[in-house]
């Protein structure tokens, strides 16, 4: 089997790691993959390109992929591509964004080539003519979620039968709290007993660090050994952090790590007790959550979006309202209840490596190109 992924976007934006480590783990399956991205982002480095390089994988470049829809543009990707698809045939075409999906349809369409896309929006694709018009002949839409699922039947009128629910997956052999990793509470110079909450999130207005502020408030009035890490960066971080921290005399309990990557963030996870998610963000698939769950800790999330199906509430993590009393309460319960918390934490793990995996999710996909192929 032979199959050809299609990204086109040239910035390692939140679906370029999913789609490139599912490149990799179809490989280890014996899948024959080849990687089409966007060839240039102007005078920056396409990371797209050289992370697929150091991971093994030389990408393809030359068929005119861009991330926006333009018609010229697309009239040349598409002939480009139909080039490649004869003189290089393959069995399936696996999209991953609006416009390379754009791209593949009619040369695959003509060709007799199955077209899969994968969804990495949590809550379903967005609304409007062109999603439903591509999902008409497509001939599996791969889900994170079973409210992306329901969504997609309800308002792209897509059959049952073309749907196949495959949680987004996470890397847990790089994501394993057993290895030796940088020590993200030395690096911060934070107490040796302090109990540390961690959340991965850009400083945004919607992201209601508001709440999360205001929970901390009162759980550190009670508990003076708690901490917040917020990892991520922001143009709105003074309003959204720095000043309501200022305001609410957290200055010595919050801590603000910046954008940090590679063994870096995973140390500044292994450092934390738990973890905080709220929001959904630019990753509607909500990653960040699933990392923490890798690393064994508890996840407390807000009743929002995918996060319910992400964290089961009691089991692995602690499911909340996400107001500021909702919080400080779940919270306070990973605080002052240290047997749960490490039971929620070795079940968050064990959920991670057996449905979150790369090697799970790559089984997955296998199946179905199995399926599309005879």
């Amino acid at each position: 089997m032979r199959v050809l992924h299609l990204f086109s976007n040239s910035k390692w934006t939140g679906p370029a790691e999913p789609a490139l480590n599912l490149c990799v783990s179809l490989r280890d399956l014996e899948v024959e993959t080849d990687f089409a991205c966007a060839a240039g982002s102007g005078r920056n480095v396409n990371k797209v390109v050289e992370t697929a390089r150091d991971r093994g994988v030389d990408p393809v470049t030359g068929l005119g992929l861009h991330k926006h829809r333009q018609p010229l543009r697309n009239f040349l990707a598409r002939r480009a591509l139909a080039r490649y698809l004869d003189a290089r045939p393959v069995d399936i075409i696996h999209c991953h964004l609006d416009n390379d999906h754009e791209i593949a349809l009619a040369p695959a369409m003509k060709r007799g080539i199955p077209v899969v896309r994968s969804n990495y929006h949590g809550e379903g694709l967005p609304q409007g003519g062109r999603n439903a018009r591509l999902l008409r002949h497509t001939a599996m839409l791969i889900e994170p979620s079973c409210i992306a699922r329901d969504h997609d039947a309800r308002v792209h009128g897509v059959t049952p039968s073309k749907m196949r629910v495959i949680p987004n997956a996470v890397d847990t052999h790089r994501f394993d709290p057993a290895r030796d990793t940088p020590d993200g509470r030395r690096w911060l110079n934070l107490p040796r007993d302090a109990f540390v909450v961690g959340i991965v999130a850009r400083m945004q207005t919607h992201r209601r660090f508001e709440d999360l502020f205001q929970a901390l408030r009162g759980l550190v009035d009670a508990f003076p050994h708690v901490h917040l890490i917020i990892v991520g960066r922001g143009t709105k971080k003074e309003q959204v952090a720095y000043r309501p921290v200022r305001d609410a005399g957290l200055e010595k309990q919050v801590h603000f790590s910046g954008y940090i990557e590679g063994e870096n963030y995973v140390g500044m996870l292994r450092g934390l007790d738990a973890g905080v998610f709220l929001v959904p963000g630019s990753d509607g698939t909500c990653r960040a959550a699933r990392e923490l769950m890798a690393m064994a800790k508890p996840v407390v999330v807000a009743d929002c979006g995918m996060l319910r199906e992400i964290v089961t509430h009691e089991q692995d993590g602690l499911v909340c309202d996400g107001s500021a009393g909702g919080l400080h309460d779940a919270l306070k319960r990973l605080v002052t209840d240290r047997a749960a918390r490490i039971r929620m934490g070795r079940a968050a793990r064990e959920k991670a490596v057996s449905r979150y995996s790369l090697e799970h999710q790559a089984r997955e996909v296998k199946a179905v190109y199995d399926a599309l192929s005879t």
